[in-house]
């Protein structure tokens, strides 16, 4: 076998044992995400507990009043299900100052951005008029991450007030809120995801069903292709190594 040939199946071997490896990760993955969704589904049937010391997912229930100055507004498109209206509009992120406290009753102040809801928007894009109460409201709803911009989505503008993705961290640092500055340990990369209430108008909370199906899962579509990469290496590598001693014997 010339070195050419022994070079590409040095190649062809370790392309397969990279996919081989990756559909074993994402296998692995995929028991972390159901075990995650089945925590969020029993957190959704569970009575809300309180914001501070939940973990990421929880279903909490907070009492505050709304800084509705600081809103920022997502936008984005939904279909129409269930209860829930859609079409296009926006998410209305505005950050609550409640009070969280601790296991010995110590509280302070803090700002929490919570996703009120969805309202839709006309044509033109002008976001309607819609409902922002001054008094202390309690909502409940759940817990869960900041979100970044993709590589390849829309980029957030925060100088123009354009937001395509939920990243609470940049939200808070445009708003200028206290400890949005902060390098590490930022108390904005989490955010609550207000629970929909019986005849509500816009903005439309979050139904726990909607939100465990947005939870993406698509680890075992993700294992069987890396799996089907490596399979049709090995395929490819035995008929061209059939080739190679056919055209050897008929010499």
């Amino acid at each position: 076998m010339s070195l050419r040939s022994k070079l590409f199946v040095l190649l062809i071997f370790a392309a397969t044992a990279v996919q081989a490896g990756l559909g074993i990760w994402q296998w692995q993955r995929l028991g972390e995400k159901e075990a995650l969704i089945a925590g969020i589904a029993a957190a959704a049937k569970a009575e809300p507990r309180a914001l501070a010391g939940a973990s990421l997912w929880s279903r909490v229930s907070l009492t505050g009043r709304y800084l509705h100055q600081h809103t920022a507004y997502v936008r984005t498109s939904r279909p129409d299900k269930g209860q829930q209206q859609g079409g296009f509009g926006v998410i209305v992120m505005t950050p609550m100052v409640t009070h969280l406290c601790n296991a010995e009753g110590r509280c302070t102040l803090a700002n929490v951005y919570v996703n009120r809801g969805f309202v839709p928007t006309p044509p033109d894009g002008r976001i309607p008029a819609f409902d922002k109460p001054d008094e202390p409201m309690t909502i409940t709803g759940f817990v869960r991450p900041g979100e970044k911009p993709g590589l390849f989505g829309p980029t957030n503008d925060p100088a123009r007030k354009i937001w395509f993705t939920r990243d609470v961290e940049a939200m808070a640092r445009a708003a200028e809120l206290p400890g949005a500055e902060m390098a590490s340990a930022s108390p904005y990369e989490r955010f609550v995801d207000r629970e929909a209430v019986a005849g509500e108008k816009a903005p439309f909370g979050l139904e726990a069903q909607t939100f465990l199906a947005s939870v993406p899962n698509n680890h075992r579509q993700y294992a069987f292709t890396w799996w089907g990469l490596a399979l049709t290496n090995i395929v490819a590598l035995g008929f061209f190594l059939f080739r190679r001693r056919a055209k050897h014997e008929t010499r």
